[in-house]
């Protein structure tokens, strides 16, 4: 976390100098266009707060990238009884937890190349949108840190993934799974919640610009794939986790019904000579096998995901209540 606010408030405190010792804060303050809830296509505002926003993301994503590396190896550590390993073993086991150098590379060439098509989807577009000598210092900032930001994304979506698959192969290893009591499976769901929170933080700090004209198509290509991929992250770590409990519950499945098919003969025996509730406690018992849930997921699980997917339209909110008190202050 600290990781991410020297990066961003480093970001912003060098922004803030240089808009002011170019003198631009003074242009913004004398220009009559100035509504902080206005849809800007053009002007100083606009670019000011497109600026703003890349250098709170750029700050994010390196925190979020080590945070989702971490969570993941501290999980595994996290489940040593679970996986019936020494202490020695489990750090071993966390340290696997680690991306291929050459996926990082790819990735991070595929969120530049991506960045560099981004712009043209955001209207208007400049027709010298790549040329340094073009532009206003603002703008600069876009150039700069918006390849950034995307190769971060990309890494960001890598380690998650990666982390997640792992896990996911990780809990093969379970030593035994208590159908009854599957709150030894808690750190798998989550890291799940975990790492869908990473994602949609990254659409919470891009919310921030939907006010602005000629977002609107970005972030819905933004917002729909990051809704999809943390729907698939709560559920990629614990994937390994669901075949086990439907592996475990089959076999405890089949064990009882052999059971209660051995009693069956019991019933053409006089009443006085049948075993006194056992049947009725096999049946009992497959019925509590059969409710047993084949994710580890709870009730609070769910609470939690939707409340997060609602996180970047609080803070669609919060910024327009951030920019109408500045407003105000200013004016």
């Amino acid at each position: 976390m600290w990781v991410g606010l020297g990066i961003s408030g480093g970001c912003l405190l060098v922004l803030f100098i240089v808009e002011s010792s170019l003198g631009r804060f003074d242009l913004l303050l004398a220009d009559d266009d100035f509504d902080v809830l206005a849809n800007v296509s053009t002007g100083i505002l606009r670019d000011i707060r497109i600026a703003i926003v890349h250098c709170l993301i750029i700050g994010y994503l390196p925190a979020a990238f080590l945070h989702v590396i971490r969570r993941g190896r501290s999980t595994v550590l996290v489940l040593q009884d679970a996986l019936d390993c020494t202490r020695e073993e489990c750090e071993t086991l966390a340290a696997s937890v680690k991306l291929d150098p050459r996926g990082f590379v790819f990735f991070g060439v595929v969120g530049f190349v991506v960045a560099i098509y981004t712009p043209y989807l955001v209207p208007p577009v400049p027709p010298d949108l790549w040329n340094p000598a073009g532009g206003s210092a603002e703008v600069a900032w876009h150039r700069i840190l918006g390849p950034l930001t995307m190769m971060w994304a990309f890494w960001l979506g890598y380690a998650v993934i990666t982390v997640s698959l792992r896990m996911s192969r990780i809990a093969e290893r379970l030593s035994h799974i208590n159908l009854l009591d599957l709150s030894s499976l808690t750190p798998f769901a989550q890291l799940g919640l975990t790492n869908a929170l990473m994602g949609i933080g990254i659409l919470s700090i891009w919310s921030l610009m939907m006010i602005e004209e000629g977002f609107d198509r970005m972030m819905w290509i933004i917002g729909g794939t990051t809704l999809i991929t943390a729907a698939l992250v709560l559920v990629a770590p614990v994937r390994g986790v669901h075949r086990r409990i439907v592996q475990a519950k089959d076999a405890e499945l089949a064990w009882v019904n052999a059971e209660i098919a051995k009693r069956r003969g019991e019933y053409d025996r006089p009443a006085s000579d049948r075993p006194s509730g056992e049947l009725a406690d096999l049946v009992t018992y497959r019925s509590m096998i059969d409710d047993v849930p084949e994710w580890p997921f709870t009730t609070t699980t769910y609470a939690r995901f939707v409340l997060y997917a609602l996180l970047p339209v609080l803070s669609w909110g919060i910024g327009i209540v951030a920019e109408e008190l500045v407003g105000r202050a200013l004016f």
